[in-house]
């Protein structure tokens, strides 16, 4: 059985024990006006009532549970109108519930009494004090509706978001206790945690304004998705080394280095072990070209690198002999011609003036 439908299973049959009562409050840090905040719990919530002591233990809960221990006012649903009065024998003063207009309280919620006018309207804010372990004092006091606090919403149980729609889904998992929570299981096995947002919108539990509907969707070649649903690069140079030397990462790819030409330095061969003090040797690193043979002697076995330098050698230095030769018949042709020339014009010069003219010849060609 899939390990995901064993574990709705075991959360079905721990329903079926017992019924654990959630907070339906969120207590909101941003500080706003009275009628601000009002705007901001809509559509899903309301600004909170708190009609007894129940309800107050479960929001002061809540507040301790959330607050960083700062905040001591926090805008609730109580409101009195300009022009009705505030009444000091009724339980809200002459308050009400902006959520359903009723004035039912407990007695004794007030932690100050309220400004006793008929002119002004007034907005009610719940005060609180900390102790070491939750809030020791806590209790309604009044104020003007355009000052900025925090404020508290009470979620409206008969309003949910709607079933999320997500492609490529394997299974949803709801949560019939807290029906602002479900469980999104992709054909991958990848699996997000969402919630119902103020504004009934499905998102990731701390990632707002976030499309769901593509949590499942696969990524685009060198990204995948994070915790939060993002397409993010991934490092392929860190997680599979695709490169035989140097990786460098790039967005959604690689570049591979070329192959290195020096080899690490020998005061890299040993290192210090710091448990017995003895200097223990390090093996040198050497390119994936270079191998060790049996007698400690390192053999290059890329024989194609050495032919590629052997070769061209060896074709420049038969170039070379073919223009020496060359150069040398040139020369001794030249040498010939110029002496069958002299003899030629000695020649001449015997048989036309006789000894002395050769004479004459050959002091000309000494000059």
């Amino acid at each position: 059985m899939d390990f995901w439908m064993v574990l709705h299973l075991l959360s079905l049959l721990n329903m079926a024990r017992c019924s654990p009562v959630l907070s339906s409050y969120t207590v909101h840090l941003n500080k706003n006006s009275f009628t601000n905040a009002q705007s901001y719990c809509k559509p899903g919530s309301v600004l909170t009532d708190i009609p007894d002591k129940k309800e107050m233990d479960k929001i002061l809960k809540t507040i301790w549970d959330k607050t960083n221990r700062t905040a001591v006012s926090f805008w609730v649903g109580l409101k009195k109108d300009k022009g009705a009065c505030v009444q000091q024998g009724l339980p809200l003063k002459g308050f009400y519930w902006t959520v359903n207009n009723s004035t039912e309280s407990e007695a004794n919620m007030w932690k100050s009494e309220p400004s006793s006018t008929c002119t002004d309207v007034r907005c009610g804010l719940l005060s609180v004090e900390y102790g070491n372990s939750g809030v020791t004092n806590s209790g309604f006091m009044d104020a003007t509706c355009k000052q900025q606090h925090p404020f508290i919403c009470k979620r409206n149980m008969e309003t949910v978001c709607q079933r999320p729609q997500i492609h490529d889904t394997k299974y949803i998992i709801d949560y019939p206790e807290d029906p602002y929570t479900c469980q999104v299981v992709c054909n991958s096995d990848a699996n997000y945690t969402l919630t119902c947002s103020h504004d009934l919108v499905w998102t990731i539990v701390g990632k707002e304004n976030i499309d769901v509907s593509e949590l499942c969707l696969e990524c685009k070649s060198g990204y995948r998705r994070d915790a939060f649903g993002n397409c993010v690069n991934v490092n392929e140079c860190e997680e599979s080394e695709p490169c035989k030397h140097g990786c460098k990462n790039t967005e959604g790819s690689y570049i591979c280095d070329k192959l290195p030409t020096t080899l690490p330095k020998k005061k890299d061969e040993y290192s210090h072990n710091e448990e017995d003090k003895s200097v223990q040797p390090q093996p040198t690193v050497l390119s994936e070209d270079v191998r060790m043979n049996d007698r400690g002697v390192q053999i290059e076995e890329s024989v194609g690198d050495i032919s590629n330098i052997i070769v061209p050698v060896i074709i420049a230095l038969l170039i070379f002999i073919v223009l020496v030769v060359i150069v040398a018949a040139i020369v001794k042709g030249c040498l010939r011609r110029r002496t069958i020339k002299r003899a030629r014009r000695k020649a001449e010069a015997v048989g036309l003036n006789g000894s002395s003219s050769m004479e004459k010849v050959n002091e000309k060609e000494e000059t």
